[in-house]
């Protein structure tokens, strides 16, 4: 990796671009500490589930709202005043969540988390955008592989704090600590050199709503609504899906959990070699597919070892979804791309909100396995969406080249 992304992005950007690696990183070890942490909260503090799961909905409430608020800031603002508020903001939460047993005060501060979050969301793939040389997609790419890597090595490090008997509380304050020192560190950075002129900087500041009269913007909301759905609901609930369905130990659950991030983080580490230039959208469309019909197989299997296979796969056909539209939309929308980011993140977080409800519910009344048939068809439903992005991506390629041949 070291060797090879540096081929990708221009010199001018590579002081920008490894810190922005790190903070994704970052990003995926804080989304991720409240699962890991969750049987040590529920045990100290003695929650119910449904406290739980409203402190736990409370960081997407936060999430999606700041999505969409801070696409729309940073062409107020700027890149990095609205990332390194976002981080600070983070930073502060995490350190005092768990301070307290009080329900409401950790709700209120895993909004806030949230709210950090979808700063950081929208600021990092918005400048790696603008990084990408045209047709290509390998930083986008690395920038979520990091995110993966955050979701499979920060639980196994939680669980090593955990193990020496430490207060979980402090793995909160080793996160905070992280994400301040980050935060101070992209303060520093020479954000001037995304902002300034060129073809993919915002000078004309385009409103959202006269955005929305645009297919490919509200056709990646909904693709994102349902994929991101889809992704946190299986990565949450399969642990669960194997101890009920196939009959294994708890242990062997949850090393599936990591199984799933391993096949995304390899998945967005292979797809860029072939998602490249008016292959993108194609690409999108045979990801999607691969996903819904792993997961289709996957739930129709009987044995663990057979489900355990069609979910990697899955997982592979969910690794570089949402990185490819961010992508597109990065493309396609060079003089908003904050906006354009933000609307669309916001989707995937109202789906993250979503769908694990409704999930849920169906699991508690019909059993587990109709539960991840919800799953299936969400990725009927994500599949169509992203074959309508295909569509609409050649259809504005060939009116491009027609212009030019006029």
């Amino acid at each position: 990796m070291e060797n090879s992304v540096p081929r990708f992005i221009e010199p001018r950007y590579r002081i920008l671009f490894w810190p922005l690696l790190g903070t994704f990183a970052s990003f995926g070890v804080s989304l991720i500490v409240v699962g890991a942490l969750l049987p040590r909260i529920l045990s100290d503090f003695h929650w119910s589930y449904t406290a739980a799961g409203v402190v736990l909905a409370a960081n997407s409430v936060g999430y999606f709202t700041s999505t969409l608020v801070s696409g729309l800031l940073v062409q107020r603002m700027g890149l990095k005043r609205v990332v390194s508020l976002g981080l600070a903001l983070e930073a502060v939460s995490l350190f005092f969540f768990g301070a307290t047993p009080a329900v409401f005060v950790n709700l209120a501060l895993n909004l806030l988390i949230g709210i950090g979050q979808g700063a950081i969301e929208v600021v990092v793939n918005t400048s790696v955008a603008r990084m990408e040389r045209e047709g290509d997609s390998h930083l986008m790419m690395f920038v979520h592989s990091a995110f993966s890597v955050g979701a499979v090595v920060g639980p196994i490090a939680i669980g090593l704090i955990i193990a020496r008997e430490l207060p979980w509380q402090e793995v909160y304050k080793a996160i905070a600590l992280l994400v301040l020192l980050i935060a101070v560190a992209l303060s520093l950075l020479p954000f001037r050199r995304l902002e300034g002129g060129g073809a993919s900087a915002e000078t004309e500041k385009p409103k959202l709503r006269s955005l929305l009269g645009y297919p490919l913007l509200l056709f990646s909301f909904f693709a994102l609504f349902l994929y991101v759905g889809l992704e946190v609901g299986v990565s949450n609930w399969i642990s669960e899906y194997f101890v009920k369905i196939f009959g294994t130990s708890a242990a062997t659950g949850a090393f599936m959990v990591s199984i799933f991030w391993l096949g995304i983080l390899f998945g967005r580490l292979t797809v860029s070699l072939i998602a490249r230039g008016t292959r993108q959208g194609a690409t999108l469309f045979a990801l999607s597919l691969l996903c819904t019909l792993s997961l289709l197989l996957a739930v129709a299997m009987r044995g663990a070892l057979a489900g355990g296979l069609f979910f990697f796969l899955a997982s592979l056909g969910c690794s570089g979804f949402y990185p490819l539209v961010m992508n597109l939309l990065g493309r396609h929308f060079r003089r908003s791309q904050s906006v354009a980011v933000g609307f669309a993140a916001t989707g995937g977080g109202v789906g993250m909100f979503l769908f694990p409800l409704l999930m849920s519910g169906v699991a508690q009344r019909f059993g587990i396995r109709d539960g991840f048939v919800v799953y299936v068809v969400m990725g009927v439903a994500m599949s169509l969406f992203a074959l309508l992005i295909s569509r609409q991506v050649r259809r504005s390629r060939d009116e491009m080249v027609s212009k030019e041949l006029s």
